[in-house]
Order: structure tokens, then C-alpha cells, then sequence
């Protein structure tokens, strides 16, 4: 058997060796496939990251946005309705003042009917 091993070139060195050399290509082609899938990483994953993340702070921002506006609402509701209560006093106010001055002027007109009679 040793006979025929060396005779066809093969010796345990060698044999041992081609493995070696396969472990070596192995190693290579794992570290080059961690190479490329970083950069995929970066260029893939990592922009797809700050995108999220970008979408994210802008949700948050119109959020914010959002809660100030309903705060503005609410202002505006409550000067709403100051304005119409004031709106309805001036009315009212109004309509007493129109009824009181209304009857001052037909009372006098009775007066001076009466009186030019």
C-alpha cells in the first residue's frame, strides 16, 4: 500500500496538505462572503436603518405638530365662545336698551299727542 500511495504521488504530507490548502480556501471564501454581505450591510440594512429611523423622528415631529395644533384648537374654541357669550350679551343688551328707548319715545309721542290735541 505505501508502494502504491507513492507511486501515484500521494503521501500523507500531500494528502494532508490538499486539506490544508482546502481549509485555506474555505477561510478565504468565508472571509470574502463577509466582506460583501458587510457591504450589503451597510449599503442594504444600514440605509434601510436610517430611513426607519428618519420616518420615525418624522412621525414624532408631526406628532408634536399635531398636539400643537389641537392645542391651538382648544385657544380658539374657548375665545369662540368667550366671543359668542359677549356677542349674546351685546345682543341682549342691545334689545333691552332698544325696547326701554322705544317705549321712552312712544310714551312721549302719547304725550305730545295729547298735548297738541
Amino acid at each position: 500500500m505505501a508502494t502504491a500511495k507513492s507511486q501515484a504521488g500521494l503521501s500523507r504530507e500531500s494528502i494532508l496538505g490538499g486539506f490544508d490548502k482546502l481549509l485555506t480556501v474555505l477561510d478565504s471564501s468565508a472571509d470574502s462572503f463577509k466582506r460583501q454581505s458587510d457591504q450589503v450591510g451597510k449599503t442594504e440594512v444600514d440605509s434601510r436603518v436610517a430611513m426607519v429611523n428618519d420616518l420615525n423622528a418624522s412621525i414624532d415631529q408631526k406628532q408634536k405638530e399635531i398636539a400643537d395644533m389641537q392645542q391651538q384648537v382648544r385657544a380658539k374654541q374657548a375665545e369662540l365662545e368667550s366671543s359668542r357669550s359677549k356677542l349674546q350679551k351685546a345682543r341682549s343688551d342691545f334689545a333691552a336698551a332698544y325696547q326701554r328707548r322705544k317705549a321712552e319715545i312712544q310714551q312721549q309721542r302719547q304725550e305730545f299727542e295729547a298735548l297738541l290735541q
